[in-house]
C-alpha cells in the first residue's frame, strides 16, 4: 500500500483537499455578544494562506441556552450568518476549505450567562462546574436534535462546506455515549449512540450531499469506567455511513482537560491509538491529533498509517504557515507546549494568544506601513532582543543586535536546562534561525554609553533583561541564599535538606527543586500563597508536576512566609517560618536555602540616545511578553 504523504491530496466527502494538514476547531474567544467576528475571519485566513488543506473553526453551540464560557458562538441566531460568510470568505480565498464544528455542551454548560438548568443525560454534576443539570426530556432531545439542524442551515447560508459535528471534549453527544454520564434506563440508554445518529440525520438532511458531514469522536476520557479507543471505532463503524470522515480526540474538557492540550515534555503522537483504532473500523478518512509541532511528526504519523488526516493545532498557532512550510521542506516556528497565551489565556477568558507569535489572537490588527529605514541598535539577544531585531530587519531597518554573553537566548538558555522544559530552547533557536541575513550580531561584547556613542543609532532598544534580586527575607546581603539561576546554570549545587522558597510563582522553583531532587538532595518547598506551583494549574502542567514531585518525594509546603535566615551550626542555615494559619513561627534547620523571588530590571542607561526598554529590561515577566513586546518596539519603530 502506499505510504501516505503530508502533500497528498486527499479526498473527504465531495471535496478534493489540496493536501492533508488540517487546522482543527478550537476555542479563540475572539466572539463578541455571541457573534463571530472580524478577528475570526483574519485568524482563520491566516492558516488557510499558511497552506492548510482544511479550516475547521470553533465550536457554534447548537442549543439557545447552552452557553459554557462568554464567548461562544451561538450558532442557533440567524444574525450570525454575515459574520459567517466574511469567515468562508476570507478562507475560501486562499484556496482551503472549512467546516464549521457544531456541538451542545450538556453538562458540561452553566446556567450563571443563561439562568436556565442545564440539561444532561442524568442528573450528574460535572467535576468543575459542579452544577447539577436537569436529565433531558424527550421534548429536550427534540429540542437538541433541532437546535443542530438549525445552526447547519445558517453554516450554509453562511458559505461553509460543511460541519463537524462535537462529540468529543465539551459535549452532550459525549455524555449520552459515556456510561460515566449516561445512567437512563430508556431507549437513549439502552442505545447510547441514538442521540448521535438522530442529529446526522438531521444535519445530512439540510447538508444534503454536496456538503461535507464529518464528527469528532472520543477515544479517551481518561476516566475510570469512560469511553476508550474501542469505544470510538465502535461509534465510528456505527456512524460510518452518515458521515464523510471521522475526527478523533481524547481528554474530557471539564475533567480530563491536560489530555486534550498537553504541556511540554508529552510527546508527539500521543494520542495515536485512538485514530489508529478508528481506522481500523471504518472507510472513510480519519483525522488524528496529538501534539504535533514539526513537519516530521506529520509525516510519521501518516506513514505509521496511524490516520489519513493530521490535525495541527498548536503548531499552527505559532506557525501560521506551518503547512506550506512542512510542504516546502522549510523550518517551522516551533509551539512550546508551554500553554501559556493559549490555553491559559483563553481559561481566564482572554483572547488566544501565543508565546512564540506575538501576532496570534491579533491577525486583524493592520502593521502600521514600515517607516523610512533606521538604524537600530538592540542590546541583549534574549527573546525580546531577537524578536526586535527580526521585525525590525524584516520592516527594513538597519539592525545591529549586541549580546554580551557567548551566546544568543538569555534566560531561556539556562532555564531550559532544568528537568522537562528543553522545549522552552526551541523559542531562541527559531527566533535566531529566522534573522534575515541583514541583521550583524555581536556576541560577548556588553552595550554601554561608549559603545552607544560610536554607533550612533537612530533609535536603542533596551532588551537587556534581568537580573537575581536578594530576598528582603535574606538578612545580610543574602550570605548563604541560593537563587534559583545559580543552581540552574551550574553555579551552585546545594545537597543534604534543601528549602525552595517560591516567592514568585511559575516554573522557577518547581524546576529547580525537581533538579536538586532528582540529584539526591531532599528537597521541601515553601510558598505564601494558597496552593504549591499554583501558576502551573491555568497551563495544565500542575497535575503532571504534583505526580513526578510525589515520586521524587519533594514536600510542598503552603501558607508558610520566610520571615528570615540567620547562619546556623556546621556551615548550615536556620530559616524562621510563620505558619499562616496558625500564626506560630518555626525555627528549621536546613543545609541550604534556594530562592525563586522576582527579578530586577538591568536598565540601560545611555544619556542622548532614545532608548525603547522591552521585555524584562522594562519590568520582569514572563517569556510571551518578552517576544510581544520585542516585536511590537520594531513594529513601531
Amino acid at each position: 500500500m502506499t505510504v501516505p504523504r503530508p502533500g497528498d491530496p486527499v479526498t473527504v466527502g465531495p471535496l478534493r483537499l489540496r493536501n492533508r494538514i488540517v487546522f482543527p476547531a478550537h476555542l479563540t474567544n475572539a466572539a463578541l455578544g455571541g457573534m463571530p467576528t472580524a478577528q475570526h475571519a483574519a485568524y482563520y485566513a491566516a492558516r488557510a494562506a499558511g497552506g492548510a488543506a482544511l479550516v475547521i473553526t470553533e465550536e457554534h453551540s447548537a442549543g439557545e441556552h447552552d452557553r459554557p464560557y462568554e464567548k461562544l458562538i451561538r450558532g442557533t441566531d440567524p444574525v450570525i450568518v454575515p459574520g459567517l460568510r466574511r469567515i468562508t470568505d476570507a478562507v475560501h480565498a486562499h484556496g482551503a476549505a472549512v467546516l464549521a464544528q457544531v456541538g451542545h455542551n450538556g453538562g458540561q454548560s452553566s446556567s450563571r450567562y443563561s439562568g436556565v438548568a442545564v440539561t444532561a443525560p442524568s442528573p450528574l454534576p460535572d467535576p468543575m462546574f459542579r452544577e447539577v443539570p436537569r436529565a433531558t426530556t424527550p421534548r429536550d432531545i427534540d429540542d437538541l436534535v433541532a437546535g443542530f439542524a438549525r445552526t447547519a442551515e445558517h453554516c450554509v447560508a453562511g458559505g461553509y462546506d460543511g460541519v463537524e459535528i462535537q462529540c468529543s471534549q465539551a459535549s452532550v453527544v459525549r455524555q449520552f455515549l459515556s456510561p460515566v454520564t449516561n445512567r437512563r434506563e430508556d431507549a437513549y440508554g439502552s442505545d447510547p449512540a441514538r442521540l448521535l445518529v438522530e442529529i446526522l440525520a438531521a444535519v445530512r438532511g439540510v447538508l444534503g450531499p454536496d456538503r461535507v458531514l464529518g464528527v469528532r469522536v472520543q477515544g479517551d476520557e481518561g476516566l475510570a469506567g469512560g469511553l476508550g479507543a474501542a469505544d470510538a471505532a465502535d461509534v465510528a463503524r456505527r456512524v460510518e455511513d452518515a458521515v464523510d470522515y471521522v475526527n478523533t480526540a481524547v481528554g474530557v474538557a471539564t475533567a480530563t482537560l491536560p489530555l486534550i492540550e498537553p504541556p511540554m515534555g508529552v510527546p508527539a503522537g500521543y494520542a495515536a491509538a485512538v485514530p489508529t483504532a478508528v481506522r481500523a473500523a471504518v472507510s472513510v478518512p480519519v483525522i488524528g491529533v496529538g501534539r504535533f509541532t514539526t513537519p516530521a511528526h506529520v509525516a510519521a504519523t501518516l506513514a505509521a498509517g496511524s490516520c489519513d488526516l493530521v490535525g495541527v493545532t498548536r503548531g499552527q498557532i505559532a506557525d501560521p504557515s506551518f503547512a506550506r512550510r512542512a510542504l516546502e521542506g522549510a523550518r517551522v516556528r516551533r509551539c512550546l507546549g508551554c500553554n501559556q497565551e493559549c490555553i491559559g489565556a483563553v481559561g481566564l477568558g482572554l483572547p488566544l494568544g501565543c508565546v512564540v507569535n506575538p501576532r496570534a489572537g491579533r491577525e486583524a490588527r493592520p502593521l502600521p506601513v514600515p517607516p523610512a529605514r533606521r538604524r537600530v541598535l538592540i542590546a541583549g539577544g534574549g527573546p525580546a532582543g531577537l524578536a526586535a531585531a527580526g521585525t525590525a530587519a524584516g520592516r527594513g531597518h538597519d539592525v545591529e543586535l549586541v549580546e554580551a554573553g557567548e551566546v544568543l537566548g538569555g534566560q531561556v538558555t539556562w532555564a531550559a536546562s532544568a528537568p522537562g522544559r528543553a522545549e522552552l530552547a526551541h523559542a531562541v533557536e527559531d527566533l535566531a534561525a529566522a534573522l534575515p541575513s541583514g541583521v550583524r550580531v555581536r556576541l560577548g561584547v556588553t552595550v554601554d554609553a561608549a559603545l552607544v556613542a560610536a554607533r550612533a543609532p537612530d533609535v536603542v532598544v533596551d532588551a537587556t533583561g534581568s537580573a537575581p534580586a536578594t530576598p528582603s527575607w535574606a538578612g545580610d546581603a543574602g550570605v548563604g541564599v541560593l537563587d534559583v539561576e545559580d543552581v540552574l546554570r551550574g553555579r551552585a549545587a546545594p545537597v543534604g535538606r534543601v528549602l525552595v522558597v517560591d516567592d514568585a510563582g511559575g516554573h522557577a522553583a518547581p524546576s529547580t527543586a525537581e533538579l536538586l531532587a532528582r540529584r539526591g538532595a531532599t528537597v521541601t518547598t515553601v510558598t505564601s500563597a494558597l496552593v504549591a506551583a499554583g501558576d502551573l494549574g491555568p497551563t495544565l502542567e500542575g497535575p503532571r508536576w504534583a505526580r513526578r514531585a510525589a515520586a521524587l518525594g519533594i514536600v510542598q509546603e503552603t501558607e508558610r512566609v520566610v520571615l528570615g535566615v540567620e547562619a546556623g551550626p556546621g556551615g548550615t542555615s536556620i530559616v524562621r517560618l510563620l505558619d499562616h494559619l496558625s500564626g506560630v513561627e518555626e525555627h528549621r534547620e536546613v543545609d541550604a536555602v534556594v530562592a525563586a523571588v522576582p527579578r530586577r530590571p538591568r536598565g540601560l542607561v545611555v544619556p542622548g540616545f532614545p532608548v525603547v526598554r522591552v521585555g524584562d529590561a522594562l519590568a520582569p515577566r514572563l517569556l510571551g511578553a518578552a517576544v510581544r513586546e520585542g516585536h511590537e518596539a520594531a513594529v513601531e519603530l
